[in-house]
């Protein structure tokens, strides 16, 4: 799967977590797994070899190497692109 539908992909289920959790302002300390249930649902196919387990890790990874790196990347683009190597790595 390429970087740009990751990225793609990314960008719609913040959005769809927020609307889900709205009540409480988006706050979800699960919003991996859900994220990770989200995005499986609409992977295109061939979809990777990934389970929702393993897809919530990379998420929870790629959001704390975002955090620490004080990269000024949009999210998205990050996620994807630290999702993509460590799945083709």
């Amino acid at each position: 799967m390429t970087l740009e539908v990751w990225t793609e992909l990314l960008s719609q289920v913040g959005p769809a977590h927020h609307r889900a959790f709205s009540a409480t302002d988006g706050e979800d300390p699960n919003w991996p797994s859900w994220y990770a249930a989200w995005l499986l649902d609409r992977l295109p196919e061939p979809a990777p070899e990934v389970d929702e387990t393993q897809l919530a890790a990379l998420l929870a990874s790629a959001a704390e190497s975002h955090k620490t790196s004080g990269s000024e990347e949009d999210w998205p683009g990050f996620y994807a692109r630290s999702i993509t190597e460590r799945l083709q790595g």
